[in-house]
């Protein structure tokens, strides 16, 4: 039988580990090149040199880290940002310093206190604001009837006024500013229910209140000039009598939204009867004091003009702030 050379020899091929295994000796290894290095340098815990060991070629990078190679060079001002709090904390804690800083603390708190008092009256105002529960209720029922109260006159304590809370015929500006904050919330109680509020509208109600408080305030002090009249008044005691009106503008806006205009103007003309009646009784002992011989007759009526205009002058701005809103 004859046998084609050219083809493929049938059977299982034997495999060749090496090919070039016929054309020259492999060098003599003492070791496999292929070994994966795992011996552990005795550096007392550094890291393992990883790589392939390959005799006659040098040994490769050692990419790894090594705690005793920096990288970088260490500086003498390394790590002060660590030991610049606890610097402080000690130096605080040494009683010299801490007394100098408690004595430059109170001389500059006091520095403060006498530049804000320039403009400020923190003084006074503490006294308007010493009130309590029993003195807020009893001056809203003065204000509200005040018809049938005898004696009007402040009490003294070693030519000192009583505080509010001890005397409820002393004006108070917590019931003032109180009832303006009430003012403006009921407002927009009112337009809410009516669905006309807006938050510029609000702005604006605010500010024109406020206005219309300087306004008022800056009037009633020039009348005071021009007609030389001198009085214990002083100027928050007259803020404070021009701020109870909002006590009855608030009474007036939530009986309107049950009554709807007729509740409101009812409440309005009873609260300016009241309200007039309150201020011309408070105002006469503190314009026109009884038994004061150095005042004259033509005096005495400017005066009783100066309390009947403040007086009457107070309905017509409730319902100018009110008419509004309902």
């Amino acid at each position: 039988m004859n046998y084609n050379h050219s083809n493929a020899r049938r059977g299982k091929p034997k495999r060749l580990l090496d090919p070039s295994a016929g054309l020259s000796a492999p060098p003599p290894m003492s070791q496999n090149p292929y070994m994966y290095n795992q011996q552990m340098p005795a550096n007392n815990g550094a890291m393992p040199e990883y790589g392939f060991n390959v005799p006659g070629q040098a040994p490769p990078a050692q990419y790894g880290f090594n705690p005793q190679i920096s990288n970088y060079p260490l500086n003498d001002t390394q790590g002060g940002e660590f030991a610049g709090p606890q610097f402080a904390t000690q130096l605080l804690a040494q009683p010299v310093v801490a007394n100098m800083a408690a004595q430059y603390g109170n001389a500059l708190v006091g520095t403060g206190k006498q530049h804000l008092e320039k403009y400020v009256p923190v003084t006074a105002l503490k006294y308007y604001f010493a009130v309590n529960t029993d003195y807020v209720f009893a001056k809203l029922m003065l204000l509200f009837f005040p018809f049938t109260h005898k004696d009007w006159s402040v009490k003294y304590e070693q030519d000192v006024p009583l505080q509010p809370r001890y005397e409820k015929n002393a004006p108070d500006m917590y019931i003032p500013t109180m009832a303006f904050f009430t003012y403006v919330a009921t407002a927009g109680l009112v337009l809410g229910m009516q669905e006309r509020f807006t938050h510029e509208q609000l702005g604006i109600l605010a500010s024109s209140a406020l206005a219309w408080g300087v306004i008022e305030l800056v009037v009633h002090t020039v009348s005071l000039y021009v007609m030389n009249l001198q009085t214990s008044l002083t100027t928050l005691d007259l803020l404070a009598y021009c701020g109870y009106k909002y006590v009855g503008i608030n009474a007036a806006l939530l009986i309107s939204l049950l009554f709807r205009k007729f509740g409101y103007y009812a409440i309005l003309l009873y609260f300016s009867v009241s309200l007039a009646v309150f201020l011309m009784r408070s105002l006469k002992l503190r314009v026109i004091p009884q038994g004061h011989s150095s005042y004259t007759a033509s005096g005495n009526k400017r005066r009783l003009y100066f309390i009947l205009f403040l007086a009457g002058i107070q309905p017509i701005l409730m319902w100018w702030l009110s008419y509004h809103l309902i």
